[in-house]
């Protein structure tokens, strides 16, 4: 989960008991609604520190600042609330400041005294002290028992369910401009000071709602540091052939070109179908580099600038998909990492095209406010730049424009492994970059939807079936490479997803199969299993083998009727003659040989032919994945790189 995430459901899942508090302890709902969005704010620009310190009470604690300094909440100048209950609030008024926050976190705030204590700032023992002393005090005050005087402090809550929140992407656009604002108000206040002295009222717009605030924009960080005015972007921002240098510095770079024609609309990269993915940007700019050397290094660089915050993440979201959905022949999608920085990720992939000369690429992407920005780096070869470097140039390209800007961007990066985006079509599914390219054929693979339950992935000593009722659902897809005529009919990939009712019975399920893979050899004397792998990560778990059956080939004279592959013969055993079925009518055999009917065939010879299968299942909460890789014969075998996330919608 990103920081953006993070902070999106910290702040749907907290802000309406927020509010509540913050009105219990100032008695104005409007007041108490601006202290508590712009304590959101502040917790936005702060949220690498507090984001596992406890944020809910920091909220809380700013929101109660912030009211203290309203002086719409002074007694002689609160609002008068017809649907509030003014005696209540009036009570809670009259008690100690600390002692109102302690019975508003206890009631409202669902905190028990302890932590409501130490929110407040006072030992544990005083509280329950002040507590006593302030419950009895209400109690006099509106003569109605302890039971009754939090069933009326639970009621305050109403007052506050009708605002309505803002948008969590105003939350942090707000947030970023915070630094600006307070930076002119010091400047107020110091000025004030040197000629004045004495106190000075004002009031500002430091509650000032998102939509009353200067239209800026900025690239890199959701932090406050960083303000920017779009229109001033220009290609003076782009990376200099020095801060290219540390993608290789065994080489000398040099700027090739730069263009910021809207109206160009050649890729500068593999991949997208076209040079930018906002179809009307407002500017775009594209700076080209090369090095010296015989392996052919390039970067390109490219800032889109959209028309609105809403165009520019439909650009970015497209943009990622153009490489997810990337169907070149021969290019494989082989890692994927997050750029993990205090505001806002970054996203790089590592491709490679298998042609002839092999060459890799390293594609990164940012995005904020409606600027977009990707860095590409391409190089003959299997060894790109360090991911490490990589990602250092891709943070310049934003600190360039954030310098330029006025603002300060960070330079604390964590670079880690991380998922490969999903694809457009079938998101749980593996992509056509996924797939590995196959000995020297030059074609595109190929996918398509199956029926779940015939299980296309199945093999016959796992025989894995997804239509029983612990299924939930199911979905398969098969992949192949229908444009090449060297490989058998029977090549290709199948992969199977399903949904289970409950964990127990998707490990129930897995272990079964796995317990079947592990006895075939025993089961059926054709079969044999090997190359046995475990995969685990934090999410999910698995096991990958190679399964593989020696069939028996009936070679014929023209004219003779063909007869069905068989297996060779072998000791009955308990399950052979369903395994000798299976095999039998399985579509691997059944499309091998077919010749004209006639009188009984006269065979020749009978030649043993490998059919393996590479067999994957893994397990992740309630999803079981299975996918088996099937060739005619042994022309090709990968083991691939981290499967997709299965996660089926």
């Amino acid at each position: 989960m990103t920081r953006v995430d993070e902070f999106n459901s910290f702040y749907a899942s907290t802000f309406a008991e927020a509010v509540h508090v913050t009105y219990a302890v100032c008695g104005d709902r409007q007041v108490a609604f601006e202290a508590t969005v712009d304590a959101y704010r502040r917790a936005w620009r702060d949220w690498s520190k507090i984001r596992d310190r406890h944020p809910l009470s920091y909220v809380r604690n700013e929101a109660w600042k912030l009211t203290a300094l309203s002086r719409g909440t002074h007694p002689l100048r609160r609002r008068h609330e017809e649907d509030s209950d003014t005696g209540l609030l009036t009570a809670l008024h009259e008690l100690p400041a600390d002692d109102r926050r302690l019975i508003a976190l206890m009631t409202l705030g669902n905190t028990d005294l302890e932590e409501a204590s130490r929110e407040v700032g006072v030992p544990a023992e005083v509280g329950i002290e002040n507590v006593t002393s302030a419950l009895t005090a209400l109690e006099k005050a509106l003569d109605d028992s302890i039971d009754a005087v939090e069933r009326r402090m639970h009621g305050l809550s109403a007052v506050t369910d009708t605002l309505e929140a803002p948008r969590s992407a105003d939350i942090r656009t707000a947030a970023r401009r915070g630094r600006q604002r307070n930076t002119v108000l010091l400047v107020v206040v110091a000025l004030v000071v040197i000629f004045g002295g004495g106190w000075l009222a004002t009031d500002g717009d430091a509650l000032a709602t998102s939509e009353q605030l200067p239209q800026r924009q900025k690239i890199g960080a959701e932090s406050q540091d960083i303000l920017l005015d779009a229109e001033k972007i220009d290609s003076g921002n782009l990376l200099s052939a020095a801060q290219v240098t540390q993608l290789g510095t065994d080489r000398t770079w040099k700027v090739e070109n730069t263009d910021d024609d809207l109206t160009n609309t050649t890729p500068y990269a593999t991949c997208p179908t076209t040079r930018f993915a906002d179809k009307d940007p407002l500017k775009v700019f594209v700076r080209t580099f090369s090095a010296s050397g015989t392996d052919n290094a390039r970067v390109a660089q490219a800032i889109e600038l959209s028309r609105s915050e809403e165009v520019a993440t439909e650009t970015y979201q497209r943009l990622v998909q153009w490489y997810a959905d990337c169907e070149h022949p021969r290019v494989e999608l082989v890692a994927a990492y997050t750029v993990q920085r205090p505001f806002g990720d970054f996203q790089i992939l590592k491709l490679r095209s298998h042609r002839s000369p092999e060459r890799t690429f390293t594609v990164g992407f940012s995005h904020s406010g409606t600027v977009t920005s990707t860095l590409v780096h391409e190089v003959d070869g299997v060894r790109g730049p360090s991911v490490q470097a990589f990602a250092r140039t891709l943070n310049d390209s934003v600190a360039k424009i954030c310098k330029d800007s006025g603002g300060d961007c960070s330079d604390e990066i964590e670079v880690v492994r991380s998922d490969p985006p999903p694809t457009s079509k079938a998101p749980s599914f593996l992509g056509i970059v996924d797939l590995p390219p196959v000995a020297d054929i030059d074609k595109v693979w190929a996918a398509a939807p199956f029926a779940a339950r015939t299980n296309p992935a199945a093999t016959l000593c796992d025989n894995a079936s997804f239509t029983s009722k612990s299924v939930e659902k199911a979905g398969s897809r098969i992949y192949v490479l229908y444009q090449a005529e060297n490989l058998p009919k029977e090549f290709g990939i199948a992969e199977t997803v399903a949904r289970f009712t409950s964990v127990a019975k998707a490990k129930t399920f897995v272990k079964l199969v796995n317990q079947r893979i592990a006895d075939c050899s025993d089961d059926i004397l054709s079969a044999k299993v090997d190359q046995n792998i475990k995969i685990s990560e934090p999410a999910f778990s698995g096991q990958a083998r190679r399964v593989s059956f020696q069939l028996l080939r009936q070679e014929q004279q023209p004219g003779l009727p063909a007869h069905r592959d068989r297996a060779p013969r072998h000791r009955r055993r308990p399950g052979d003659v369903h395994a000798r079925r299976q095999v039998r009518h399985h579509p691997e055999a059944v499309r091998r040989h077919r010749g004209a009917r006639g009188s009984p065939p006269q065979v020749r010879q009978l030649t043993p032919t490998p059919s393996p299968r590479v067999v994957r299942f893994g397990r992740s909460g309630t999803v079981c994945l299975s996918t088996a890789h099937r060739s005619g014969s042994c022309l090709h075998h990968s083991q691939g790189r981290q499967q997709r996330a299965p996660t089926p919608s």
